[in-house]
């Protein structure tokens, strides 16, 4: 088995995708990742683009080469410790919002639970106002609360 083949079927489990819904992701013919983890084909040049434009935060010398961490962010992570070179709104690969960095580096802690405030340490308690979803196709809801 390829190593790139191992690495492509470690991105399809943190994706948390079957196989048919990744190729329908990264937007392939079902057939072409069927045929790439059943060994038949390897991955071909437009596979490994299309996975590295959907999924940006998968580094691409981690997907062609192995080395280093598979998220860029832990990557980035890894090569410096300023918290100024990280986004400032970290995004999970859903597209959900965690949570604004503080200055320490630390993630406030969220209270999941409807109309219950995000709260930290050193903040006073925050009220959700509005939930905005984003989807990959660039279309979005929005909820107030």
């Amino acid at each position: 088995m390829s190593d790139l083949l191992t690495r492509i079927q470690e991105i399809i489990s943190w994706s948390a995708l079957g196989p048919t819904a990744f190729a329908d992701e990264i937007g392939v013919p079902r057939p072409v990742i069927s045929h790439v983890l059943s060994g038949r084909n390897k991955p071909s040049l437009e596979v490994v683009q299309k996975i590295l434009s959907r999924y940006t935060e998968i580094a691409p010398k981690w997907l062609l080469s192995g080395e280093g961490d598979m998220l860029t962010l832990l990557a980035e992570k890894d090569a410096t410790s300023h918290v100024e070179d990280q986004p400032s709104d970290p995004i999970n690969r859903n597209g959900i919002i965690l949570g604004d960095v503080q200055k320490d580096g630390k993630v406030p802690e969220l209270i999941v639970s409807s109309g219950e405030s995000a709260t930290s340490e050193n903040e006073n308690k925050k009220k959700v106002v509005k939930v905005i979803l984003l989807y990959s196709d660039g279309s979005f809801e929005s909820y107030d609360s």
